[in-house]
């Protein structure tokens, strides 16, 4: 009864340390691998803001918002290791339909957003360069706002308006983990030259996005732009840029940051169960001294040291542990072999070497307090107990 009652907190620390690492390894690759399908070979050229000093010495910011156009666009699609460029411009504003209405993120875009943004359309179709060509007022519009405006209603040919223009709509972007352009449930695609002369009035672009041939040319890749736009703009100095590239690459690295971040606080729960599992084993242990009390004494007074005791008690407590521990990290394979269609949690060899340290560790650390405590009993006094 007293191995059976101990197995109940192995089987909660075992369990706890195995899948929880497991569902921290499954939800780092996810991550990961979500952001390396949007990010890796994407950079982003946007415009910069400076700050200037006037004569009274105070710093005001001058924006550099008209920098870009179409031109710098068609100057870094002709650079090395460019596979494919978006110039985009973007504005916030309201879109209507019938009663309902919501901000959006409009984007003016070419063919190649899909591209180079790793999007796709889940419904009819895209942007095209016809539309480009006749400035379409059309309109592709993302999942979820075609969910906000036209709710169980088929969008594809309805009318909505943004701004003062009506807007056709030819599609519907498939529903993805994120964006790479920000909040993506509140976004409308339209023609960027029915953006730019239809809606805002304007030749310059909010960014440029290019995707790089391979993942590891994007820093080749990103100083050659940056040297051919400073020539461009006739800046010499790089400090003096009114433009800015961003490598999105560099998001991978904050990301692991979180993601390790998370591991530690899920490892951090595991611990303080190991905790728990192993005070219920003392306690245990304890219980098993108190009522073993005449058999130590028997055993001290026919000659066992304190060692003897203490090694005895200690093996007990280990094989407890290490036994049961060795059983559950196998049933937790199985359990999570088992529903791998459901999640699919990982098991790596660290984690499983981890649950099996900590299964000697706990038995060997609070299986010490007991043997210690039986090692010191006298045995008139061991004897007399009963």
């Amino acid at each position: 009864m007293r191995s059976w009652l101990s197995s109940l907190g192995i089987i909660i620390g075992i369990l706890s340390v195995v899948v929880l690492l497991a569902i921290g390894q499954w939800a780092t690759q996810s991550i990961l691998s979500n952001v390396e399908s949007l990010w890796t070979n994407l950079l982003s050229i946007t415009p910069w803001w400076q700050q200037q000093t006037n004569v009274r010495g105070v710093e005001w910011g001058r924006s550099s918002e008209n920098v870009l156009t179409i031109a710098e666009a068609e100057l870094v699609a002709k650079l090395p290791d460019i596979a494919a460029v978006s110039p985009e411009y973007s504005s916030r504003k309201q879109a209507i339909y019938s009663s309902e209405n919501m901000q959006v993120s409009v984007y003016g875009v070419r063919p190649s957003y899909l591209t180079v943004r790793n999007s796709s359309v889940q419904y009819w179709s895209f942007i095209t360069q016809q539309n480009l060509d006749n400035i379409d007022k059309v309109a592709v519009i993302w999942y979820t706002t075609a969910q906000t405006l036209f709710g169980n209603e088929n969008p594809i040919g309805k009318d909505i308006r943004v701004w003062n223009v009506i807007l056709t709509v030819i599609g519907v972007m498939k529903q993805k983990w994120t964006s790479s352009f920000g909040n993506a449930d509140s976004t409308v695609f339209v023609p960027l030259t029915t953006a730019q002369q239809r809606l805002f009035g304007t030749k310059y672009l909010s960014d440029i996005a290019l995707s790089v041939t391979t993942a590891k040319q994007i820093d080749t890749a990103k100083a050659t732009i940056q040297s051919t736009l400073l020539a461009h703009f006739n800046i010499a100095n790089a400090d003096d840029a009114n433009f800015t590239i961003a490598n999105q690459a560099d998001v991978l690295s904050t990301v692991s940051s979180i993601t390790s971040t998370m591991k530690l606080f899920l490892g951090a729960i595991a611990a303080i169960s190991l905790i728990v599992w192993g005070i219920g084993v003392m306690n245990i242990m304890l219980v098993s001294v108190t009522e073993r009390t005449r058999e130590i004494g028997i055993r001290r007074a026919i000659g066992a040291q304190d060692t003897d005791i203490i090694l005895q008690f200690l093996a007990e407590s280990l094989v407890l542990c290490i036994s049961w521990g060795i059983i559950w990290v196998f049933l937790s394979y199985i359990i999570i072999y088992a529903i791998r269609n459901l999640v699919t949690w990982i098991i790596t060899i660290w984690s499983i070497a981890l649950a099996f340290g900590c299964a000697t560790a706990i038995g060997l650390i609070f299986g010490i307090f007991p043997a210690y405590r039986a090692a010191k009993l006298k045995p008139i006094d061991a004897l007399r107990y009963e």
